[in-house]
């Protein structure tokens, strides 16, 4: 009875131990880890670059744990041809963390979120932890300085700092070797007087060169070029609209002419009679040819 109590036992074990093995067997050719804090919002954004082993079986389930508070932004993978792809994720809370079952297709793996930035007046905190869920030959952590921000220290130092493309300054730490189960933690204060966002102040940038041959853009030429177009067209046209109203007013003032002649002769050529014989006058006639009476004409 002991015998198989103690097999039973072990077979427990084994299995209980089997899918932290697996999941140990898993590891990171390399972690960057960007720290944004109130870049496009009043909190943290943390950015994962994650590079599997080349070793790795795909496709290869990845379980990251995160704050549980963090809001989640973006899980990708990344395609030699269409670059970052949506990759399918599960997110389970327990604890202070949450779970994220991630399903990867290719070797490298970009995770977003949004963890809490402690405010208090002009301080800011927060503090960034790594679970040390795989163990990674190079882990790294690059911080970018927000805008405004003074007597920015963190524990521990960083001390490698430059300046991006994007004109931020990013302080920097060494690659870091991390076996599975060892964390990483950093610890971050400032001072800020507003509460600007990063982002705010950024100029916008093309996302290629200005050229003449980019679709859509017209040169100051093309403009010129345009508007006397439409220039010209507006004259034609207001041409045109004026020499119509002038010969609708001139037709109608010849028909008035017409019309008038026509009442004229109308009146010149009614006939007359005597109005003492009755006798027919000719045109013209004064008096009349039978009796010679003077004809009578009505105004």
């Amino acid at each position: 009875m002991r015998k198989c109590f103690s097999v039973l036992v072990i077979l427990a074990v084994f299995f209980v131990s089997f899918p932290v093995q697996a999941q140990n067997e898993t590891h990171l050719s390399s972690v960057t880890v960007d720290i944004w804090p109130e870049y496009d919002q009043p909190a943290v954004l943390v950015i994962y670059h994650i590079s599997l082993s080349s070793n790795t079986t795909f496709p290869a389930i990845l379980n990251l744990r995160v704050p549980a508070q963090a809001e989640v932004y973006a899980v990708a993978v990344s395609d030699a041809v269409n670059g970052l792809l949506n990759a399918p994720y599960d997110r389970t809370v327990q604890g202070a963390w949450a779970t994220l079952k991630i399903t990867a297709n290719s070797k490298d793996v970009q995770v977003e979120y949004y963890d809490v930035l402690v405010i208090n007046g002009t301080a800011r905190h927060f503090v960034y932890n790594w679970a040390g869920d795989y163990g990674v030959d190079a882990f790294t952590v690059t911080l970018q300085q927000p805008v405004g921000a003074t007597d920015l220290a963190t524990n521990p130092a960083l001390t490698q700092s430059s300046i991006g493309q994007d004109g931020f300054t990013y302080y920097q730490s060494a690659p870091l070797a991390l076996a599975a189960g060892r964390s990483f933690i950093l610890t971050t204060d400032y001072q800020k007087e507003t509460d600007t966002l990063s982002t705010t102040g950024l100029p916008v940038q093309p996302a290629q060169p200005l050229t003449a041959n980019i679709p859509g853009r017209e040169t100051t030429n093309n403009i010129l070029i345009i508007l006397v177009v439409i220039g010209v067209t507006l004259i034609l046209v207001g041409t045109g609209f004026g020499l119509y109203k002038w010969n609708r007013c001139t037709r109608r003032t010849g028909n008035m002419r017409t019309r008038n002649s026509l009442v004229q002769k109308s009146s010149e050529t009614d006939d007359v009679y005597c109005n003492q014989c009755g006798k027919r006058a000719q045109p013209g006639d004064v008096f009349c040819r039978t009796c010679g009476i003077r004809l009578r004409k009505d105004d």
